[in-house]
């Protein structure tokens, strides 16, 4: 291959790149439009949205979710705990069926 079929293939190969790249941006900034208006919908509009925001990134709601999950991860650890203590030892078996 000569050396000026290779540099039009290479042309070719990122003009086909940026033509992906273009397409891509414009529907991601389509799609993010119409998620962010479905998420304000959700929320009973723009005002509430605003406050959800809000709420979700003050301190004192990130560390109440925080003690929560800590307490729920607990009890499921001690839940876990408790089941492994209740349940009887289990004797070791030779693999081989009794015989009368």
């Amino acid at each position: 291959m000569t050396t000026e079929k290779k540099f039009d293939a290479m042309k070719l190969l990122i003009i086909g790149l940026l033509a992906l790249n273009l397409l891509f941006g414009i529907y991601t900034a389509f799609f993010k439009r119409d998620a962010l208006w479905l998420e304000n919908m959700k929320a009973g509009g723009t005002q509430n949205m605003q406050m959800a925001k809000k709420l979700y990134t003050s301190p004192v709601y990130i560390q109440q979710q925080k003690d929560t999950l800590d307490q729920i991860l607990q009890s499921v650890n001690q839940a876990q705990d408790t089941t492994v203590a209740d349940q009887p030892a289990v004797e070791a078996t030779t693999g081989t069926i009794p015989t009368e």
